[in-house]
């Protein structure tokens, strides 16, 4: 056994002589849900308060405005599903308070704002 370990050891310090190292033999480990083209890029900044509402809102409102195909800057639950817009379908007939139907993106912001006060604490 112990002849067996001092052959390792030489083994080891042989190649450490030849420059080789230990670092040199393990392979590099990468994540392979990453694409290459991402790998050395720099993370986005945190947007937070103010900002972040307002992104949020900009791309809500540039999703239903391609959820209104026929330009009436008003859309149905059936173009609402059709765009993904699963909070909207979900709350169609709240946010529908006349039943006309449609709905415009002035009713779903007003809705979600009255959400939002309505669920901060007194």
């Amino acid at each position: 056994m112990k002849r067996s370990i001092r052959r390792a050891l030489r083994g080891l310090a042989a190649l450490l002589a030849l420059g080789g190292g230990l670092a040199a033999a393990a392979p590099v480990l990468r994540d392979p849900a990453v694409p290459d083209a991402l790998r050395h890029t720099t993370p986005a900044t945190i947007t937070r308060g103010d900002a972040l509402r307002a992104q949020i809102e900009a791309k809500l409102r540039a999703r239903f405005a391609a959820a209104d195909t026929n330009g009436e800057n008003r859309i149905s639950r059936t173009q609402a599903e059709a765009a993904g817009l699963g909070y909207v379908v979900q709350h169609f007939d709240a946010i529908d308070e006349a039943g006309h139907g449609t709905v415009s993106w002035e009713q779903v912001r007003a809705f979600v704002a009255q959400r939002e006060r309505a669920a901060r604490p007194r």
